[in-house]
């Protein structure tokens, strides 16, 4: 006998008594502790123990510790396949094992015994138990407490979240990432958008790019080599631009705001990651950087000035380096704005005021002088002051 048809057989023999159908089916319901088990049931303890015990050997049941309590659960069941009873097995196929895969049968059980209802009184018991527990366990995290960042960050890394937010953007756009480079941000664009132009003037960067693992299988990735003061990407052709990290290489940035607003559709948007400025020469080596960052204000005047609306600058709080061997890194932020028209900014006019014959001029009424670190039509969210 194979370990598929022993497993299969076992989860059979575990679902012939009634009393484990029943357990099964409330803790299809809700994780519970042996104790709330047998004031569910209405069974002695020796009793449920020894029930747990043989679906647990069967794979239909999984525990967990919390503190000194063993709490458990049916095993969580992905879907209910269907079965052809005619040739005796799942229209799902073989499983690794052979024959109809335990897991599938087990996916199965699962699905038919959740799907049953609760007794009356087996369900008024469980709700008495669920009423008497805390509005919400904190127990696990009031030890963890400050730990609690770094294990998720163990746990899943830093970035998805920025793969969580591309969900909220069109999954239809056309994206361009300029100044791509080695290629960072292509593997999560390519899953999320139908169409990604990656832009680099270095071709040792795109060959780079091309050969990252998960972009081998990409088919929707387009490499074109070419710099920002002359895109090799066609007038409305995308939705989205994104610059990253790019225009403080470049000797004189404002080349490049024309270029980006030329590919972008109506009603595009514009996405500009820079650096502040700094005085870290060490870094600025490192880096080779051409420019000792850019002042965020005065890259939304250059935006403004070459028609783009809706601009906002915010400061990247989260960006933090790993290796502190090059000083003080600078501050990162963020600009989006959108290739449309530039809103009409009303400005105040000057008076004319009439003077008789013979009189002293009377001084026109002059609008005050803006302040020096307001852009108008630009909003922003940073401290910071024109170069």
């Amino acid at each position: 006998m194979d370990q598929a048809m022993a497993n299969t057989e076992l989860m059979f023999k575990a679902m012939a008594d009634s009393t484990r159908q029943r357990l099964l089916r409330v803790l299809s319901v809700r994780e519970l502790s042996v104790n709330e088990i047998v004031e569910v049931l209405d069974q002695p303890q020796s009793t449920i123990s020894r029930h747990l015990k043989v679906l647990k050997d069967a794979g239909l049941l999984v525990d967990r510790r919390s503190g000194t309590t063993v709490m458990y659960a049916a095993h969580v069941s992905r879907q209910v396949p269907a079965i052809d009873l005619s040739e005796g097995r799942t229209r799902a196929g073989k499983g690794k094992n052979g024959m109809a895969g335990g897991t599938v049968i087990r996916d199965w059980l699962l699905g038919w015994i959740g799907s049953e209802r609760l007794e009356d009184s087996t369900r008024d018991r469980l709700g008495r138990i669920l009423g008497r527990r805390p509005a919400a366990d904190t127990g696990f995290f009031d030890a963890v407490g400050d730990r609690w960042d770094q294990l998720r960050i163990d746990a899943f890394g830093r970035a998805f979240h920025f793969e969580a937010f591309t969900v909220l953007l069109p999954g239809d756009w056309v994206v361009a990432d300029v100044g791509c480079g080695t290629g960072y941000l292509l593997g999560w664009l390519s899953e999320r958008f139908s169409k990604v132009i990656a832009v680099d003037p270095a071709a040792s960067m795109l060959e780079v790019a091309r050969n990252r693992p998960e972009l081998k299988q990409a088919q929707n990735v387009d490499f074109r080599e070419g710099s920002l003061a002359d895109l090799p990407i066609d007038d409305s052709e995308v939705d989205l631009v994104i610059a990253s990290l790019v225009l403080h290489h470049m000797a004189d940035p404002t080349l490049a705001m024309p270029e980006l607003r030329r590919c972008l559709k109506a009603a595009g948007t514009l996405m500009i990651i820079e650096q502040e400025v700094h005085d870290n020469e060490l870094f600025r080596d490192r880096m080779g950087d051409e420019r000792w960052g850019l002042d965020p204000q005065m890259l939304g005047q250059w935006a403004s000035r070459t028609g783009f609306s809706e601009i906002h600058i915010i400061p990247l709080s989260t960006a933090e380096p790993t290796k502190r061997d090059i000083g003080r890194t600078p501050g990162l932020f963020v600009l989006t704005a959108t290739s449309g028209k530039p809103k009409v900014v009303k400005t105040a006019r000057v008076r004319k005021v009439r003077v008789k014959p013979g009189t002293r001029k009377a001084k026109p009424h002059r609008p005050a002088k803006p302040e020096p670190d307001v852009i108008t039509g630009v909003e922003t969210q940073m401290d910071v002051h024109l170069l």
